[in-house]
């Protein structure tokens, strides 16, 4: 059976390379958190952020979430986790 492709507000395990400055080659990192968007070119995930919609428009304070853009052409694998 094939993998189950992520969709949006999935809660995820992704495992992509990324660059590391004077590092001898690209190294493997993971993120784990909600699928909030999809682009062209990346996944853009959630890692820390409010449960509720009501209590992110009611406290209204941006730097209290935490988000990442991974590359697609980065990821090595990712798994849904919820």
């Amino acid at each position: 059976m094939p993998a189950k492709k992520p969709k949006i507000g999935d809660i995820v395990e992704l495992v992509f390379w990324d660059h590391a400055e004077s590092s001898k080659d690209a190294l493997l990192f993971e993120v784990y958190g909600r699928l909030i968007a999809i682009t062209r070119k990346a996944l853009i995930i959630r890692a820390w952020g409010y449960v509720k919609e009501v209590d992110r428009a009611g406290d209204g304070n941006p730097d209290n979430e935490n988000t990442y853009a991974i590359v697609k052409r980065a990821v090595d694998s990712i798994r849904i986790l919820k």
